[in-house]
Parts: C-alpha cells; sequence; structure tokens
C-alpha cells in the first residue's frame, strides 16, 4: 500500500500513519457532498491500532483539483481508480452520505476490491428537495448554512458547525450544486439485494438531512448488514460523538479478517 502514488496522481487526502504498516488493512475514507478528507480528522489517528486510516479528497474536493460530477457512479470509477493505485489487495471503504452512495457503487462495481464496507448517514436513494438547488443558485452562502444547520444536533459545538458550513462553502457552487444532483438522481434500491460485501450502516439518532428509516432501509436490503445507531448526534456523528464513532468501528470484528 504505497498512499504517495496518489500525491503523483494529484489526489488530495490525509493519513494516518504516512506510512502503512503491512500488517494492518488500509480502511479508506470518503467524504459526503461539499466535503473533504478532513470531515474525517477525527478518525485518523484513534483507529490507527487497528487500520491503516487515508481520507480521500474527492475531484474539486479539499486538495484534488478538477470539477465535481452529477453522477454517483462517475465517482464511484474515480474512486475504483484511486484504490487500486494504493491498494495491494482488498480494503475496507467507508463512506458518508453521498460518500456512502459512492460506497454502495463501488461495491456493486468491484466487489473484488473490498474486504467491507461502512455506510454513514446515507441511503439507498438520497432525493434533494429541488428548493434546496433552486437557492444554491441564488443564495448560495444561505442556503449552505441552512444546510448545515441541518446536519449538527443543537448540543453541538458552533465552533464545529462553522468549521462545517467554512468547508462545504470551500468546495463552491459548481461543485455542491453537481454533488447534490448525484445525490438526488441515485438510486441503487434495486441492486443492493445483490451486494454481498460484509456491511456495517450507522446512522444519527437525530439526523434530519438522511433520517433513520434510511439507514434501517438499507439494513433490509443489504443481505450481510448490520446496524449501529449513535446518539447525541444528527447527520455528522463522526464530528458530533467521536469517542462512540470510533468505538462502534473499532468494535466490529471485520479488523482481523
Amino acid at each position: 500500500m504505497q498512499l504517495e502514488k496518489l500525491e503523483e496522481k494529484g489526489i488530495g487526502y490525509l493519513a494516518h500513519p504516512q506510512t502503512c504498516s503491512p500488517e494492518k488493512p488500509l480502511l479508506a475514507m470518503i467524504h459526503g457532498a461539499g466535503g473533504a478528507a478532513e470531515t474525517w480528522l477525527l478518525q485518523l489517528g484513534p483507529l490507527e491500532k487497528w487500520v491503516n486510516a487515508v481520507a480521500i479528497d474527492l475531484p474539486g474536493h479539499g486538495k484534488t483539483p478538477g470539477k465535481g460530477y452529477d453522477s454517483v457512479a462517475d465517482y464511484a470509477k474515480w474512486v475504483i481508480e484511486a484504490l487500486e493505485t494504493i491498494s495491494g489487495g482488498p480494503i475496507y471503504l467507508m463512506g458518508h452520505s453521498m460518500g456512502g452512495a459512492i460506497v454502495q457503487e463501488v461495491a456493486l462495481m468491484a466487489p473484488e476490491l473490498l474486504k467491507g464496507i461502512v455506510l454513514v448517514c446515507t441511503g439507498a436513494r438520497l432525493k434533494v428537495a429541488p428548493l434546496i438547488l433552486e437557492e444554491l443558485e441564488k443564495e448560495f452562502t444561505k442556503t449552505v448554512e441552512l444546510i448545515v444547520s441541518f446536519a449538527y444536533s443543537k448540543d453541538t459545538d458552533p465552533k464545529v458547525v462553522a468549521e462545517g458550513a467554512r468547508l462545504m462553502a470551500q468546495a463552491g457552487k459548481e461543485v455542491l450544486l453537481s454533488d447534490f444532483l448525484a445525490c438526488h438522481r441515485f438510486d441503487a434500491t434495486d441492486e443492493l439485494p445483490n451486494l454481498r460485501v460484509p456491511c456495517l450502516i450507522i446512522a444519527g439518532e437525530h439526523d434530519k438531512l438522511t433520517p433513520i428509516k434510511l439507514s434501517q432501509e438499507l439494513h433490509q436490503l443489504i443481505p450481510e448488514s448490520t446496524l449501529d445507531t449513535i446518539p447525541s448526534s444528527a447527520h455528522m456523528p463522526m464530528v458530533e460523538n467521536p469517542l462512540l464513532f470510533n468505538r462502534v468501528l473499532a468494535e466490529t470484528p471485520w479488523w482481523s479478517l
């Protein structure tokens, strides 16, 4: 597993440790719409005991140049190429929200690349209210603030919420619109019963953007899946309640497979 190959391809990422340990499996993490690798900062270090953790910036996000895609399938093809660049064998793949949709597509397209997947606050389909798309065009900053206000529980530190808004605004209007269009067009409902990769589904107790019922539906659709709910969190449990989120990940038996 040679992470420096990502740099050679111009792909932004964060990793811990920087040099992969051959004794540990690789866990790659995919952020959501308008996000970046920084979404997973609170997972990188704590998971070192079990895995080599790397968080990847999608095209047009963070430190990866280019434009965002308006298709989850296109993002999935890009992720597959990135994974083939760095992995010497099957790995674990975790995705949040739109990133979870991308992970589903990767698992359906190239299951041989994966040991297991983690789907965080996502669904088999991710419809976006047309009003959100319209308002992003007209009032980008205000609409980003509105979206972010729904993404965190009421008890979340305002500094954490402000950082979330900064990250999303940093992606820019074009990328964010493309991301939300990709979400709106995504629907893997019919294909998921055919998915044969072990799957951990994590939901946020108070998630308004991807309500728990979407995670429950995923659990019903995916044969080899388990479902955990993180209390005191909404759409961003990896940031809102990182200790419990990381504990749920650490307790999965996959790392020894």
